[in-house]
């Protein structure tokens, strides 16, 4: 068992001590489909003079960057966040030591959603655009894309989007059902952002188990919450106008790739495509990506133990949850974690969605309990 070490940036250079010394707590919001972002807590104070800090610092100025980076149990300085000072909030009081000031960082994607324009593309994938998009904005250095499918001859299709680079993103993950997802993540270096449309992960992400009970327990709490009236089979149809033939489809919900071996409980209601949501891919195709946007029925929330838990929990990840009950117990998306640094500990709160529960009790590697005396 070992304590987090931390790494601070500011405008790309190392912190020094005594502005890291000026820190308090330092909280990270990690969210997928949503910016990532940090507050930074300052206190504030006035000189003999009377003349207040935090209000001429060069590294507290908006658009200044900012980068955090944590190390647990020796391992690897993993980056939770990298990006611009939006916001500065200052909250002032007449007591000493009650004044402070908030500072708000956002990821790389907040250049994404500045100016507005028309864009129009021609003859490549969705994946090919998204590419382009993030290609135009400075501070993100690379992309990491998922081909998206074409239906049709893309020589004859032509994209047209108006409005920022984040909202004609969107418009492309609406289009293919959520099954794509457009973000932003900090690179291995300062100033390194990736721009991401990708799928969520099917395999395990080789992340450390998350253990409620037993010798090996590093969960401090989880909570479980079913919507069984969630998961839904779409069916669809489309008009070719060339051939004036009809195309339909219902989606087999054994085509989903799920986290476990069963669906989870509760019948499938039936569902329509609204009219137009087939019309950038095949029918088959989206009557299934609808499917499985709709199938993650389960949903977690917990906190990991402080000093146990060896690594860091980032959304669009995979990771094994054990030593709660058998249906329970098996991979989980984290869709969404808060990482908390303080002067003295760092703590990691998760939210997780599943699309599947495990066979039951005898079949998943539960891990056995402890006497508590």
């Amino acid at each position: 068992m070992g304590c987090a070490q931390y790494r601070f940036y500011l405008g790309d250079q190392n912190a020094t001590t005594r502005q890291i010394t000026t820190f308090e707590t330092i909280t990270v919001h990690q969210e997928m489909d949503r910016y990532w972002t940090g507050t930074v807590e300052i206190p504030l104070c006035t000189d003999s003079h009377g003349n207040w800090t935090g209000e001429t610092e060069s590294y507290l100025q908006p658009l200044n960057r900012v980068r955090v980076e944590v190390s647990l149990q020796g391992g690897p300085y993993v980056p939770l966040i990298d990006g611009p000072i939006v916001n500065v909030h200052h909250d002032l009081h007449m007591e000493p030591g009650q004044s402070m000031a908030r500072v708000e960082v956002q990821d790389d994607g907040f250049w994404l959603h500045r100016n507005e324009s028309v864009y129009l593309y021609q003859g490549i994938r969705d994946d090919q655009i998204a590419t382009q998009i993030y290609n135009s904005v400075p501070d993100i250095k690379s992309t990491q894309t998922d081909p998206v499918p074409s239906a049709n001859n893309l020589s004859s299709i032509t994209t047209v989007l108006r409005g920022t680079a984040m909202e004609l993103l969107q418009r492309l993950v609406n289009r293919n059902f959520k099954q794509w997802h457009a973000y932003v993540l900090p690179g291995p270096q300062p100033h390194s952002s990736i721009g991401c449309f990708k799928k969520v992960p099917t395999a395990d992400s080789g992340l450390p188990q998350m253990i409620l009970t037993g010798n090996q327990r590093n969960l401090l709490n989880i909570r479980f919450t079913s919507n069984n009236s969630l998961p839904a089979a779409f069916r669809g149809a489309a008009v070719s106008l060339n051939s004036a033939t009809v195309t339909s489809s219902t989606a087999n919900l054994s085509d989903i790739d799920r986290l476990g071996t069963n669906p989870p409980g509760g019948t499938p209601v039936n569902r329509m495509l609204r009219p137009g949501q087939s019309r950038d891919m095949n029918v088959a195709n989206a009557v299934l990506a609808a499917s499985e946007e709709d199938a993650y029925g389960l949903h977690a929330d917990g906190e990991v133990l402080k000093d146990t838990y060896s690594a860091v929990l980032q959304p669009y990840q995979n990771v094994q949850v054990l030593g709660v009950n058998g249906q329970l117990s098996g991979s989980w998306l984290i869709r969404q974690v808060t990482h908390t640094l303080t002067r003295n500990s760092y703590g990691q709160t998760f939210s997780l969605a599943r699309n599947a529960q495990s066979a039951g009790n005898g079949s998943s590697n539960t891990a056995a309990p402890i006497p508590v005396f």
